[in-house]
């Protein structure tokens, strides 16, 4: 009888331990990305209707470029990689659309993340693209605008304001894209 006591009280221990220890790990489970999400909140990088980030990159040419050089226009800056599948069809259209004349107001701004200037130059070469394009290779601006996913792109009003944001592939070319693009920021 004394032995069966022993073992209910080991059994009602290691239950109370393992019980315990699924307490603990779930606390500290909650604990720590609750923290890293409000880190990531306090980061959130660019939202559509605050002031879009300023900037100075250079540009292919070692030229300095900074977003706030384009007041009055609206800037479309779309952040892209060339070993980005989605972003080496992105940049054909966003070619496309740099070289079209019925966009009014428009200028059209190549932020290259995390790559060497002769990875990009490579690039550009194979696909004739003349649209300017900066480079981020540190990633600074990357991180000020929150850019965590590739290609993405804000739409910068003539005062500096993010009027949008677009997540994925998109054919910045098409003729309803330009019409939007016109139709936006009017009051510039």
């Amino acid at each position: 009888m004394l032995n069966m006591v022993g073992r209910t009280r080991t059994k009602k221990l290691l239950s109370f331990a393992a019980v315990l220890g699924l307490v603990i790990l779930i606390v500290a489970g909650l604990c720590y990305p609750g923290s890293r999400r409000r880190a990531v909140l306090h980061q959130a990088g660019a939202i559509v209707g605050d002031p879009a980030p300023d900037f100075l990159l250079s540009d292919m040419y070692g030229r300095q470029l900074s977003l706030s050089q384009f007041r009055g226009q609206k800037v479309l800056l779309a952040f892209w990689a060339s070993w980005c599948p989605p972003c080496q069809t992105e940049m054909v259209s966003l070619q496309r659309l740099h070289e079209n004349l019925s966009v009014r107001n428009l200028k059209v701004l190549a932020v290259n993340v995390g790559e060497t200037e002769g990875q990009v130059a490579a690039f550009v070469a194979r696909q004739q693209l003349s649209l300017p394009i900066l480079f981020d290779a540190e990633g600074a601006v990357q991180r000020r605008y929150g850019v965590h996913q590739l290609p993405i792109v804000f739409l910068v009003d003539g005062q500096g304001r993010i009027i949008a944001r677009h997540l994925g592939l998109r054919d910045w070319s098409s003729s309803e894209v330009i019409d939007e693009l016109n139709r936006m920021g009017e009051n510039d």
